[in-house]
């Protein structure tokens, strides 16, 4: 995501969850007062159909924008948006026909006010340079549709006036909004890259802490068991055929336990401490988390706090069966098509000279170059999560609202299946392997836990 094409929703999904009641607010706002407008001045309608049809479509976009900024449908896109300005756009052409030739004043329409603040309702969710656009292009249609009917106003004033009172009706919410999303967005921008730098003088200062930290808990691992052994072998200064049995088992035991930890993801971090979590409650549970590919190193920051959230949330919900929790992620790569080429006939060899002579050759300029390599295809990650609720679909849907907004935000495609007890969630991550800022980060070890990684992947242990 750009810097250009960033909101509040995609930047902070938490914050715009809490601002989601002004959408239904100013909806309502609209609404009401098309239809307030409307019956008011119902003395200066000259077609009732175009006055109905004005107000349908006022009514419709309202409903679009209530739609398309619930949590249950983030993000709000730019289809809806058009949908929306469109929708509006043709409520206040329609209110204009309906009047045409005897409306009385400008400032009482109700067009240019319900567009102004249906733009305004925008701002937690476009971005401010679309926003600004959408008002511009219905100002110039105001003012267009404003100008003719100048004869027709009661009140004689240049012509400009009319133009400014139609076109601030619609510029001044915009302005406010468009404003607000552009100043929001720079605020979190600089947040986060406050926030960035913390985190990296907090690492950098706490890196010989956490190794020290590692070195102890590799020790204490070995006094279990190898450090005895070994302190029984000098003191007996003998090896025997059981001693060498028990060698090879301490070993392979160690192995085992530097594998397990080269190969621990974030994800598993999760797992156990919910894990841990679930203990103490005094309901010990089973969370499985199936990743054989290590594709959870592939997701975001913001992706892997909002599945941690979600994961804890299902942890911690009334009626939660702790043997029940089931975490995967399988993903596909659509196979490369190679590049059609043209076939040519077969030549045969030259076996003479004079075939050898005959054969014309190519100048260094026209030699084959090698085609440039094909961008490789997105790669899809998919992450199912499954657990048993006892709960009623609406209360599972309810406890589940504020996670999913944000999960529908930061992913793509999420679709939820309540059938009580079993609660199944699937959500895709599209990753582009062009792009060098989304490679894959090291596995978390012991000495690079998670949200800390080296700058090259560990050795692998034999």
């Amino acid at each position: 995501m750009t810097r250009r094409r960033s909101t509040q929703q995609r930047l902070d999904p938490l914050g715009t969850l809490a601002a989601w009641p002004l959408a239904p607010l100013i909806a309502s706002i609209v609404l009401c007062y098309s239809v307030i407008a409307t019956v008011l001045q119902q003395s200066q309608i000259q077609n009732p159909l175009f006055a109905t049809l004005a107000v349908l479509a006022m009514g419709a976009a309202a409903g679009t924008l209530v739609i398309a900024a619930q949590p249950a449908n983030a993000p709000f896109n730019g289809r809806m948006h058009l949908v929306m300005a469109a929708l509006a756009l043709a409520g206040y052409l329609f209110e204009q026909f309906s009047r045409w030739g005897s409306n009385l004043l400008v400032q009482d329409d109700f067009g240019p006010v319900c567009i102004g603040f249906l733009l305004l309702a925008l701002a937690p969710y476009r971005p401010w340079r679309q926003i600004a656009l959408s008002g511009a292009v219905a100002s110039v249609v105001a003012v267009a549709v404003t100008l003719p009917q100048a004869d027709s106003f009661e009140v004689t004033v240049p012509v400009a006036v009319y133009a400014i009172v139609s076109a601030t009706q619609i510029l001044a919410p915009t302005a406010a909004g468009a404003a607000y999303s552009r100043r929001i967005v720079r605020s979190i921008l600089a947040w986060q890259t406050d926030a960035r730098r913390a985190i990296v003088a907090r690492t950098e200062e706490a890196r010989g802490q956490m190794a020290r930290a590692v070195v102890e808990q590799q020790v204490a691992a070995l006094k279990s068991g190898v450090i005895p052994f070994l302190a029984d072998l000098l003191e007996r200064g003998t090896v025997t055929a059981l001693d060498i049995a028990q060698a090879g088992q301490l070993a392979a035991d160690v192995r085992r336990t530097l594998v397990a930890e080269i190969d621990r993801t974030w994800l598993d971090t999760v797992a156990t401490r919910e894990r841990a979590a679930l203990t103490e409650r005094g309901t010990p549970g089973l969370l499985v988390v199936a990743d054989p590919e290590h594709r959870a190193t592939a997701f975001r920051a913001d992706q892997r706090a909002a599945t941690a959230a979600l994961i804890g949330a299902l942890c911690a919900a009334p009626g939660f069966d702790p043997h029940s929790l089931v975490v995967q992620i399988t993903g596909t790569a659509p196979p490369v098509k190679p590049a059609p080429s043209k076939a040519r006939p077969a030549q045969p060899l030259p076996t003479t000279a004079q075939d050898t002579a005959s054969v014309p050759r190519l100048p260094r300029s026209s030699a084959a170059k090698p085609a440039p390599a094909a961008p490789a295809p997105a790669q899809l990650d998919t992450i199912t999560i499954q657990a048993a609720l006892d709960l009623p679909p609406r209360k599972v849907k309810a406890l589940l609202r504020p996670y999913l907004g944000v999960i529908r935000v930061v992913f793509d495609n999420v679709r939820v299946t309540v059938r009580r007890p079993s609660l199944t969630i699937e959500y895709d991550s599209v990753r582009d392997p062009n792009d060098a800022s989304a490679a894959p980060q090291a596995p978390a070890t012991p000495a690079t836990p998670a949200g800390v990684r080296a700058q090259k992947a560990p050795r692998q242990v034999r």
